[in-house]
């Protein structure tokens, strides 16, 4: 059960590899943030079952810099809509 979880974890990272490299996605999405989270998530559930430290240190590191970068996409948001405002406002 533990390596099926850790699995999904890997598909996640991959699927959201996959999706900002090929699919075009921004790596802003929400779908692209949720999989880095899933990612990691997955995996150290499944550290639980056989730890690795090496591997638990690079899981919590990812979640550290996904949740960085979904604060400091969050933070630019608004921002980023004011300026397509006034953008718009100057046709």
């Amino acid at each position: 059960m533990y390596d099926l979880i850790g699995l999904i974890g890997v598909v996640a990272y991959l699927a959201a590899y996959f999706g900002v490299q090929l699919m075009g996605w921004s790596p802003e999405s929400q779908r692209y943030f949720a999989l880095n989270v899933l990612g990691p998530a997955c995996i150290l559930v499944s550290l639980v079952h056989s730890f690795n430290l090496a591997s638990f240190v690079t899981q919590c590191t990812w979640l550290l810099v996904t949740f960085f970068g979904w604060w400091r996409a969050w933070r630019r948001r608004p921002a980023r809509a004011m300026a397509a405002l006034q953008s718009a406002g100057r046709r």
